[in-house]
Order: structure tokens, then sequence, then C-alpha cells
């Protein structure tokens, strides 16, 4: 039993942060519908699909797990936070873009 509970808490913050990749990504495809900012929601579409190939890389390749982990947080940090300013920058091109209209 205790040998499960190690592969377990491996196990969540991948979960975790797959689904949140996921939900960034579909949230990002979402906003694609919106012409003046489909360029830019389609490069953080990109990042996205960039951080599960590299993730899915860096777990297959990178034999220490503290490394993995380590690299994988690195990662996905840089992944999303990109991924949220290329969303900022294009909602904002959008807002202004309807300002300038009305």
């Amino acid at each position: 039993m205790s040998e499960m509970q190690p592969m377990e808490t491996r196990e969540r913050p991948r979960r975790y942060t797959a689904l949140r990749s996921t939900l960034i990504g579909y949230g990002v495809l979402a906003f694609t519908l919106f012409p003046p900012t489909r360029t830019l929601m389609l490069w953080g579409v990109g990042v996205q699909i960039a951080v599960i190939v590299l993730r899915q890389l860096i777990e297959r390749r990178v034999s220490d797990p503290a490394t993995a982990g380590t690299a994988l947080m690195v990662l996905e940090l840089i992944g999303d936070g990109v991924t949220v300013a290329l969303f900022a920058i294009a909602t904002l091109g959008g807002i202004m873009r309807i300002a300038g209209q009305v």
C-alpha cells in the first residue's frame, strides 16, 4: 500500500498540468472565432500544443524524476505565460479596434 502512494502522488501533478494546458488551449481556441484577434489566438494554441509535445518528450527522455519535474514546471510556466500574454494582447487589440469603430 505504501508503494502505491508515491505513484499516486506523482500522477496527480501530471494530470493537473495536462488538464490546465488543455483548458488554456481550448479557451484560446474558442476565441479564434473573433476575426480581429484570430492570428494571436492561433499562436497561443500553437504554444500550448508545443508545450504538450515537449512535456511528452521530457517525460520520455529525462531519467531523473527531480530534473524532469523541474524542467516540466519551467516549461509549463513559460508556455502558459506566453499563451496568456498572447491572449491579453489579442483581447486588448480586439477591444481597441471595436472602440475605434464606435
